[in-house]
This record gives structure tokens, sequence and C-alpha cells, in this order.
């Protein structure tokens, strides 16, 4: 019996179940679990519930006092889509830096009394305001990843122990190739810090392990903390002689994850998403002109906007119980934030970090990222339609 004939069936015997006496009320309610399969205590419930509070009577329960942040929705899906659409527990975290640059460039209109709001808003709450204002669709594609050699001469992460100093990289490529892997074609060499989140991408033509050394070179030199190791897949990309050479001259520490265990690289695996695949798509790109446009937005607003404007959170510890895990989270902070908070930063390196935050403007950040991207797809629009 389905939900629905369970309710026609319901609707029925509630009347019949409120009126009879005790000894009936006990057939009748055999019956009624005969028929649906019920708990003897939930169905006493439910025929009572039905009887003295019918559907086509039931109200709606509303909340007992009114919203007082109806007036700061327009300025919070404002502030929402310059954060690039994060949940409600990110953007609490990051309203007082955004309403305050939002002030400072006289980029939102808000009251004395919207500020207040905004900053005692709870993140449920947010949650609440948001709901159903943006729909992700994920889509899948086929892994570009082979493995390589000299495989046996790199240690897998697992082995290495726990990552304890920062100027670790987990790093990965993703594949700008639209529906076909033929041909060649773009790829973002994308890394992230494993202490501080601190993300950088380079744009690169093909896999040649030249071209993944090329792009280390260059994410190198945009790092605000010393580079101490890089950590990837068991692509052929990456495990070659090539890279094991760079990182012998560099004196960095090196690292695998194991084959099919995806966990292993968790860090990065996130980033290709939020980062990457979230922001630039599934495109294929394939043309000098694209490669430039898409470095051009890596090395400039995008960093700016991802390590300075986009908090996340970083597990602190899970436990198991029972069939469940508990996690713990901290809260949600910037890459930026967290570099600040590091003893082992050089102070001089959080100087210059301070002076960039303070020149930048979120909202005109978004404004530049949206064009670039606009761009991007016109250009292959335009390479189809020729």
């Amino acid at each position: 019996m389905d939900m629905h004939s369970k309710n026609q069936l319901t609707a029925a015997v509630a009347p019949r179940y409120i009126q009879v006496s005790k000894i009936e009320k006990h057939v009748i309610l055999d019956e009624y679990c005969a028929n649906t399969g019920l708990n003897r205590n939930y169905a006493t419930r439910k025929l009572k519930r039905e009887f003295l509070d019918p559907p086509e009577e039931r109200s709606v329960r509303k909340r007992n006092r009114p919203s007082i942040y109806g007036e700061v929705l327009a300025p919070l899906i404002t502030l929402w889509e310059t954060a690039d659409s994060p949940c409600g527990w990110r953007l609490k975290e990051l309203l007082p830096d955004l309403i305050q640059k939002a002030i400072s460039y006289d980029e939102l209109p808000v009251s004395e009394e919207q500020i207040a709001l905004l900053l005692s808003i709870s993140s449920s709450t947010i949650d609440r305001m948001l709901k159903g204002q943006w729909r992700l669709k994920r889509k899948k594609t086929n892994s570009q990843t082979r493995k390589g050699n000299p495989y046996t001469m790199i240690p897998f992460a697992v082995d290495c122990g726990k990552v304890c100093s920062i100027g670790i990289l987990e790093i990965d490529l993703v594949a700008h190739c639209g529906g076909s892997a033929v041909g060649r074609f773009v790829n973002t060499l994308s890394t992230t810090e494993f202490i501080t989140g601190w993300q950088e991408s380079e744009a690169i033509r093909g896999k040649h392990k030249e071209a993944v050394r090329a792009g280390l070179v260059e994410i190198q030199k945009r790092l605000p903390i010393p580079l101490k190791g890089i950590d990837f897949d068991s692509g052929s990309e990456f495990v070659n002689d090539v890279i094991w050479q760079f990182c012998q001259e560099m004196k960095l520490t090196i690292s695998k994850s194991r084959p099919y265990t995806k966990n292993d690289n968790a860090h990065i695996e996130q980033k290709n998403w939020t980062n990457v695949r979230r922001v630039i798509g599934y495109l294929r790109f394939d043309t000098e002109e694209e490669l430039k446009l898409l470095n051009d937005l890596y090395r400039n607003e995008l960093r700016l906007y991802i390590n300075f404007f986009q908090p996340s959170g970083k597990l602190i510890s899970k436990q198991r119980v029972g069939s469940r895990v508990k996690r713990v989270y901290d809260k949600p902070k910037t890459p930026y934030r967290r570099i600040l908070e590091r003893d082992d930063v050089d102070p001089a390196n959080k100087r210059k970090l301070k002076a960039i935050y303070d020149e930048l403007n979120p909202f005109e950040l978004k404004r530049r990222i949206d064009d670039k991207l606009a761009k991007l797809v016109s250009l292959t629009q335009r390479k189809g339609a020729a």
C-alpha cells in the first residue's frame, strides 16, 4: 500500500475509531495496522491527529515573531553574489570584511541599522533567506590521469606522516577538453597549500612534463610563502624524471597519492571544483588566445579574489559515533587570514599581503572576473561558429 492509499484509509477509519469503545478500538487498530504495516503506537497517534486536526483544516504554522531581516535581503544578496555564492556558514565570517570594503568603495548604499542587522544575522538565517537563489549543476568527465615513472622512487603521502609545516602544495591538472579528449588542449595546473589553503593556478598547453615544470616555476614566483614540497597523484605528468629533478634542485619534499584513492589528495580535489570547474566551466580551450586569457585571469583577479575574499573551514577532528561520523570544523577563514595567524611566516611577507588587501575592492574584482569569463566564452563560441 502506497502513502496516498494509507492516507485515504486513515481519513476513512479515523472518525469511526474515535467514537467507538476501547474494545472496538482494539479491533479497528488490529485491522488498520495489518493493512498499512504501521506500528501500533504510531497508528494510534496518526488516527487521533487525523480526526482532531484534519489536513484541510490544518493551518500553516507561522513564526511567533515577524522577521526583522526583510529589509536587508537585497544587500545580503549583493554581498552573497560578490562573495561567489558561499554557504551561510562561510558568508557569516566574511560579512564584516565585505561590508567594510563596500562602505570604503561606496559599492553598497546601506544604513547604520542595516549594517547592524547584517552583522547580527546568523548563518542559519542567511541560508533560509538565500534558499533557492542558485542551483549547482555538477558534471563529471573522464579522468585524464595515467601512471608514470619513476613511480617507485616517490613515497606515498600516507607514509610520510602528518603535514605540520607550511609550504606544502597539493597539485593536480584539470583538463579543459570539452566533450572530447582528442588533440591538444589547455589544462589548468591547480595548486593549494595544505595548511592555509592558499590557491594558485596556471594554464598550460597539454600535459607534457616540461609544461608542468614551467607552470610550477610560475606558481612558485607568486607564492607568499616559501615552497617546501609538493604532493600529487600518480599521473605521468607528475611522476617523471623532469619533476623529480626539479624537486631535487629546489630541495623540495615530494610525495604521491595512492592510485584510485582521491581522499589522499582531498584538498586539491575539492579545490578543483570550487576554484576551477565552478568558475571556468567545462568548455574546450585549445587556442593561444584562450590560453593567454586564462593565465591573465589566474595571475591577477581570480587569485586575489579567492585568497583574500573566499573563506573556507578546515576539519579539526572527527569521531565515529555508532554508524555516524561527527566532524568538527574551525571557523571559516580566508587563506590570507590564516597566513596572518601563522607564527612561522616572515613578518615582511605579512606586511606585503596586508598592503595588497588594503587596496583591494572585492566588488570590482568580481566585475573584472565576470568580464573576462564572458570574453572567454565569446572566444569559444566564435571558434565554434568558424
